[in-house]
């Protein structure tokens, strides 16, 4: 259900969502901090990008280039971020991580661009509204929760108005905005159960499907994977087709 920056779900702030999501039989997906870190140095690269172009010389300004080098620091935040897709890389498949890919920080930024300027600042910035799409268009989940501490205004602006032209727009998406306070969790665990039972029709209809067009049932299949020696491995990911039953938990930043 989501992605998180920064911030766990296990604690009773967040209503424990990530082990109650788990006991509903959702496969959660929390966002790394090395997102948030891929973000800093895109955010870095892009506004050195825009002050190149200035008409005046750019001395004053906190973020002012001076009479530094711009192609030299662009190249350096580009080493930057593939050090740290490297480390993460290394210790993700030294745990039987495989396949997990890194977003494309340029890819997120041109996605929610129409909708979201990147020059807008604050919480998560444009990328709740970018990983939306993302998650929609390349069938990456069924069900995005976003999670954000109670007064936090980008990102309850974002997700109470903006993401609201995005579920229009794209209107298979399903997608649940959350705001912590010291409000009992029984609310907030039928709102939750609600979309879930959505995503998992969507889920089920998704999987339908592909027995299908597999000529195959449920019983056929459990049996075929079984014998499988690949369905046996823990760490095994077949070929990415569908959303597969997973939820995306969006942790947003006040």
């Amino acid at each position: 259900i989501g992605e998180f920056w920064a911030m766990t779900t296990e604690g009773e702030g967040n209503y424990g969502l990530q082990k109650f999501l788990e006991s509903e039989g959702a496969e959660v997906d929390i966002q790394p901090v090395v997102n948030w870190l891929l973000f800093m140095v895109w955010e870095n690269t892009y506004d050195t990008k825009q002050r190149m172009h200035l008409r005046e010389n750019d001395t004053d300004a906190k973020k002012a280039l001076g009479d530094s080098n711009p192609t030299k620091k662009i190249w350096l935040l580009k080493t930057a971020d593939k050090a740290i897709r490297s480390v993460f890389q290394t210790y993700a498949h030294s745990v039987g991580l495989y396949g997990y890919d890194l977003p494309d920080m340029d890819e997120i930024a041109d996605m929610a661009k129409p909708f979201y300027d990147n020059n807008v600042r604050g919480g998560e910035a444009h990328m709740e509204v970018g990983k939306l799409i993302h998650f929609v268009e390349d069938q990456v989940n069924h069900m995005t929760l976003s999670v954000k501490p109670f007064g936090c205004m980008p990102s309850s602006g974002v997700s109470d108005g903006i993401q609201s032209i995005i579920t229009a727009k794209w209107p298979e998406a399903i997608f649940l905005p959350i705001e912590t306070t010291g409000d009992g969790a029984v609310n907030v665990y039928s709102r939750v159960q609600m979309m879930l039972f959505k995503a998992r029709n969507k889920a089920k209809a998704e999987f339908d499907q592909a027995l299908e067009e597999a000529g195959m049932n449920e019983e056929g299949f459990k049996l075929k994977l079984k014998k499988s020696r690949y369905g046996k491995h823990p760490f095994w990911q077949p070929a990415h087709k569908q959303a597969g039953i997973a939820t995306n938990l969006v942790h947003a930043l006040g």
